[in-house]
């Protein structure tokens, strides 16, 4: 990250109860809140990987997001389809990334999103007409397809021309609450907010301006996931209280399915080894297929898992600023915020059981033109306009499309998934993945402290309403499969170890 962007500071108004040492609300312009809604739009994996990148010295949880995301990180390449399947989960791509390249302070430190071509293509015209985002993947001919694609003319990318990214209006000022509830400033809604707060006396309320760095707006995101008071914790105490109740209710019966109309090209079976005085999943076994649906999870961003998830998940303040950022994209919010989960087009897999409700975009088709300079010197561009004469004299205009990153070598191949299929999986009930083989499954039930007679397996076929379950239960519990598959009451969820999580057995290649 650039020196630019660790020292700028953007300046935000509290109005503070100087008694209680609380933030009652604060002011900001357009910046600050596109620094909250930003949140709201981040994949969870990358949620993850800044919390712990910001936060080195001690462990900040997401319920068992951390153990998807560090079993990505153990897995050896070879259980991947392709070298680019490891990179996309570990740096999940966001249809906003590019877009949010025009913040004036920035958490994510992702870079905008870049296009790749075989350099056989570029240099002489042959081979694939094809581009890949991930500068990993292998041409049908064998090459890495490593060369920056440039762009030119109109409709070309990332022109950075755009002030605003979340917000429109510059001089527009919002209202936020200590509990992340932003709402459009006027003289209404800072008496309601006094109202509703019971401040019917403002002599013991004092202003406050700040300068909010980098390192504030880590801990805001930290505090967003563990603190009732975020503002209060960021600004005036500089750390979360951690003092959270973690609550997932069941999500509305408009997103559950009927089981009666549910085919079987929609289920996913799992083989589920069940404690049987206990009743809850020690782990499964299972295919790729839910291992794709489990890594599927850290693209997903923060507000789609939690409109997903009926809106019922209960953990720091992630439901009032997934609700402002819904609320105000109607009125203040660009098109860039609509609330539906679209993710880029390569993390479409195999079998989706989210389909309904989790779709990837149309991936854009480049248009290669050849021109002479006027030196005869023959350059190669390419622009999304084909309907436009680019260049004063040109020679042919060849579309190139995207390729599937998941498919090595084989550009024609069908949509693949982010692990090699026919491979066999264990997954514990807190979601640490990992291939499945006899010594793990022995040494598991070791460390459990579990007799072979006290375990008993039962088939468990998977469809969108057991995957809705999961995806809510893995935001708030440490026993995700047990909440979200057998539908049981987690009594972790507001148990404080749940913050804590176990990394996989790094694998070591062979």
């Amino acid at each position: 990250m650039s020196d630019d962007f660790e020292n700028s500071v953007i300046n935000l108004k509290l109005l503070i109860d100087e008694e209680k040492n609380k933030v009652v609300f604060a002011e900001a312009g357009t910046d600050f809140v596109d620094i909250l809604f930003s949140f709201s739009t981040l994949p969870m994996g990358t949620i993850v990987r800044l919390l712990e990148m910001h936060h080195k010295s001690r462990s900040i949880a997401i319920g068992c997001f951390n153990n998807i995301y560090a079993s990505v990180v153990s897995m050896g390449m070879k259980h991947f389809s392709t070298q680019a399947c490891k990179q996309m989960l570990l740096f999940p791509g966001s249809l906003n990334q590019d877009k949010c390249q025009n913040m004036k302070l920035k958490i994510d430190d992702s870079e905008a999103t870049k296009c790749f071509m075989c350099p056989m293509f570029v240099r002489s015209g042959q081979c694939s007409k094809g581009y890949s985002n991930f500068k990993t993947s292998r041409c049908s001919c064998g090459n890495f397809m490593d060369e920056v694609i440039q762009f030119q003319g109109e409709g070309g990318r990332g022109n950075g021309s755009q002030a605003e990214v979340f917000v429109r209006g510059a001089h527009t000022s919002f209202i936020i609450t200590d509990d992340l509830k932003v709402q459009v400033n006027s003289v209404g809604s800072t008496l309601n907010v006094l109202k509703d707060l019971a401040y019917a006396d403002c002599d013991k309320l004092v202003e406050m301006i700040l300068e909010v760095n980098l390192q504030e707006v880590a801990t805001l995101l930290v505090c967003l996931f563990t603190s009732d008071t975020p503002l209060t914790d960021t600004f005036l105490k500089k750390k979360s209280s951690h003092g959270m109740n973690r609550i997932h209710k069941r999500p509305s019966p408009s997103l559950s399915e009927d089981r009666e109309e549910t085919k079987a090209d929609q289920t996913i079976m799992l083989n589920a080894y069940v404690r049987k005085e206990e009743g809850n999943i020690l782990y499964v076994e299972c295919g790729d297929d839910f291992v794709d649906l489990l890594f599927s999870f850290l693209a997903m961003p923060l507000e789609s898992v939690w409109d997903i998830s009926g809106r019922g998940i209960i953990l720091g303040c992630i439901g009032n600023l997934c609700k402002s950022f819904k609320d105000l994209s109607s009125a203040s919010a660009t098109e860039a915020s609509a609330f539906k989960c679209v993710l880029p087009h390569y993390y479409k897999c195999q079998k989706q059981l989210l389909n309904d409700v989790v779709t990837t975009h149309q991936p854009p088709t480049y248009y290669r033109f050849v021109s002479f300079s006027a030196d005869h010197f023959r350059e190669y561009r390419l622009s999304e306009n084909s309907g436009k004469r680019l260049v004063y004299d040109w020679d042919k205009l060849v579309p190139v499309t995207s390729i599937d990153p998941k498919t090595e070598g084989n550009n024609t191949a069908e949509t693949s998934g982010f692990v090699k299929r026919g491979t066999k999986f264990m997954v514990t009930d807190d979601l640490i993945i990992n291939p499945s083989n006899s010594t793990s499954t022995i040494g598991f039930l070791k460390e459990k402290q579990t007799r072979l007679d006290e375990v008993e397996i039962r088939v468990i076929n998977m469809t969108k309403e057991e995957a809705i379950r999961l995806l809510g239960a893995s935001m708030v519990t440490s026993s995700a499969l047990s909440t979200g598959l057998l539908a049981m009451e987690s009594a972790s969820t507001s148990d404080p170890k749940c913050r804590f999580f176990k990394k996989p057995k790094i694998e070591t290649e062979t």
